[in-house]
């Protein structure tokens, strides 16, 4: 494999594997380089909510909502850290970000149903501005499906990860009082039993295991390396310019 690349990215987390996409589309060879055996980085383990004010997703929930209004609540929340390129930037590239990602690759997002942290501060909204990704079937990563981390067994049963809409949990607490609950908790069981046999994990997942999975499986489509066990060492410097990176020898 070659060792020159127009743009190295370490680390493959959802920021990592989102660059090196956006690279790879715009013409750049790319690969990235990830110090763990496992591809996803603490995205994998996270919940994955996204907060994409003014998305095609929360258009649909909120139209009313408005870029000033977004503006007024950064201001509130931010004090004297805000920072009025970095809130513009946000509210006129994160729509366009969503947008590209769901007809480019392979991300598809579901909005949501959570406030803005604060949603009664001037400019809050109480729906409108989060989305997840959607779940995913990880069998679609093929034989890459085994370098996916696993998530924090704290938001897991027994390796089995919920519907991000809670839905499978109003199930799980009713199944002793309910006959529909019941059977959706056995046949839930019964298929996740079955998914352990076959592939020792669960192969459903959601929140921000489906999002890492997700962009994962957008760059492998691309050609792009995901090079795990490989620690970068060094940053190399030339001329005052990074032209390379160093890496580990014991990776």
């Amino acid at each position: 494999m070659s060792n020159e690349y127009d743009l190295i990215v370490v680390g493959s987390g959802a920021a990592g594997l989102a660059c090196a996409i956006t690279a790879k589309k715009r013409g750049l060879k790319v690969v990235v380089l990830e110090k763990e055996p496992v591809f996803g980085g603490t995205t994998a383990l996270s919940g994955g909510v996204l907060w994409i004010p003014l998305g095609p997703h929360g258009r649909k929930q909120n139209p009313a909502d408005t870029a000033d209004a977004v503006r007024r609540y950064m201001r509130e929340e931010t004090g004297r850290f805000y920072e009025e390129e970095a809130v513009e930037a946000l509210i006129e590239h994160g729509p366009k970000m969503v947008e590209f990602f769901e007809l480019e690759t392979e991300m598809k997002f579901i909005p949501t149903l959570y406030p803005d942290y604060h949603p009664d501060l001037p400019g809050g909204a109480a729906v409108g501005r989060s989305i997840l990704a959607q779940p995913y079937d990880i069998r679609g990563l093929g034989k890459d499906m085994a370098r996916l981390k696993l998530p924090l067994k704290t938001i897991t049963f027994i390796g089995m990860m919920f519907n991000s809409s809670n839905a499978d949990l109003k199930h799980f607490f009713n199944a002793t009082k309910s006959l529909t609950s019941f059977l959706y908790v056995a046949k839930r069981l019964v298929t996740h039993i079955k998914e352990l046999v076959l592939y020792g994990r669960a192969v459903q997942v959601t929140s921000g295991n489906a999002l890492a999975a997700r962009l994962a499986k957008s760059a492998l489509d691309l050609g792009i390396p995901i090079l795990t066990s490989t620690r970068v060492k060094q940053v190399l410097i030339e001329n005052s310019k990074v032209s390379g990176v160093q890496i580990d020898d014991e990776s």
